[in-house]
């Protein structure tokens, strides 16, 4: 498992490019306490509170286990495509054994993205998880970052929306669409049921998205 280590103080880096060093972690889960868990699928973020890292691991078993191969490899180039605009983060790639189209991080920098998800994505798609989840990190991290790339703007929006567009301003920064962040919204709509209490929520994230790229255009 390869973990992605980047430097902080964006608030000092006016370009938001910040250098990428991999290493290989001596714990496949670190000392560090957990404080909420979100949640890329339907948009929901969930706090928890837990006194051991360990719940990682029970929390990885129920969600259906990890996987490598080449799942493991997708997400680990996915990061690495991602590294150059991403700050202030220690980034530990997982694939959860499930079929259902999810993603969820955890604030000492782990991130879980489901096979089905993976499965489902495109490469630019699989990004905008990727960086939809990191813009989860961003802001539960340092709030004056999150502030400070979306230039004081959408601060008050919901969690989700704003890490959908912190997301968006990664990918931006990547070069890579931003039109992947509603792709792959519009896929997992797809397979919500419109009774799931995250349905609404992912619908309003859909519309806000598409509200902004008529904007731009």
């Amino acid at each position: 498992m390869i973990a992605f280590i980047l430097c902080n103080n964006l608030a000092n880096n006016r370009n938001n490019r910040l250098a990428c060093i991999l290493h290989l972690p001596n714990m496949r889960f670190g000392p560090i306490p957990l404080i909420c868990l979100t949640m890329f699928a339907g948009g929901c973020s969930v706090i928890k509170q837990t006194p051991e890292a360990c719940a990682h691991r029970e929390w990885s078993h129920k969600q259906g286990g990890i996987v490598s191969g080449t799942w493991q490899q997708r997400i680990e180039r996915t990061c690495q495509r991602l590294s150059p605009a991403i700050p202030c983060l220690v980034i530990k790639p997982y694939v959860l054994d499930a079929d259902d189209l999810s993603a969820y991080s955890w604030p000492d920098g782990e991130v879980f993205v489901t096979r089905g998800l993976i499965d489902a994505a495109s490469p630019d798609e699989l990004a905008a998880v990727i960086a939809h989840e990191a813009g989860h990190l961003i802001a539960h991290r340092r709030r004056s970052d999150a502030t400070a790339m979306l230039r004081g703007r959408q601060s008050h929006l919901n969690p989700e929306i704003q890490a959908d567009a912190l997301g968006s301003v990664i990918l931006a920064d990547c070069n890579i669409p931003t039109t992947a962040m509603l792709h792959v919204l519009l896929k997992v709509q797809q397979a919500t049921a419109p009774n799931d209490p995250s349905y609404a929520l992912l619908c309003q994230r859909i519309k806000t998205i598409q509200q902004k790229q008529k904007m731009e255009f």
